[in-house]
């Protein structure tokens, strides 16, 4: 059975949303908030169903959140200003369905993400010493499971999922950084990937001088 969770802060379609998935065989969860969706213990969803507008942060940051976990993400949105979708799609989103819609609709779009995660996307992603296992919700270096923190694993798995891809500081900084500064700010970045060097080695994340960093 597959994971769905829901962000919707309406009571009106989170419940809608999930009852009907629910009927249709899948495990859906419905949170109303950001901070409900952050704080949820630790798990792997398939897809997420995420309304951006949400009262108590910033959608744009939880969305680079769950995409960095390797879930699908279709965007629910009132908006239909091209600008905003672009933005939505080059934060991480796979595909965006625009309110108010039908729920047959929202499953045949859900149906077929996930028809693409199965055929297209591994499970498992190895890259040099490391092993980053998205269904465990786990990376092993060299055979041990990795003792890191929440920003470690979200952006080690970043790296991970996309090998010899250098990121520029502003790529991470807007991909993990909300404005409460609940992910990485500036300073924290770099922080943040000097612990991930000492907790595997010194070169598993290099720098590139003068734009930012890769995984070799």
């Amino acid at each position: 059975m597959q994971n769905i969770l829901i962000v919707e802060d309406d009571p009106i379609i989170g419940a809608e949303i999930e009852a009907f998935l629910n009927e249709a065989d899948y495990a859906a969860k419905w949170v109303r908030s950001y901070r409900a969706a952050h704080d949820l213990p630790k798990e792997v969803y398939d897809l997420a169903i995420l309304d951006l507008n949400l009262p108590d942060g910033d959608g744009m940051a939880l969305l680079s959140y769950l995409s960095a976990t390797g879930a699908k993400v279709i965007i629910a949105t009132v908006k239909d200003d091209p600008g905003f979708i672009a933005s939505a799609l080059d934060r991480g989103a796979d595909d965006y369905i625009t309110k108010p819609f039908d729920l047959r609709v929202l499953r045949a779009r859900i149906d077929v993400r996930l028809r693409e995660s199965e055929v297209g996307e591994r499970k498992i992603r190895t890259h040099r010493d490391c092993r980053y296992d998205s269904t465990r919700g786990t990376i092993e270096y060299r055979g041990k499971v990795a003792d890191l923190t929440a920003l470690e694993f979200r952006i080690l798995s970043y790296f991970i999922c996309n090998p010899n891809r250098i990121f520029t500081r502003e790529q991470l900084l807007a991909r993990f950084w909300d404005e409460r500064e609940n992910y990485v700010n500036d300073n924290t970045l770099t922080a943040t990937i000097k612990r991930i060097r000492d907790k595997t080695e010194k070169d598993v994340i290099t720098t590139v001088r003068g734009i930012g960093y890769r995984m070799e």
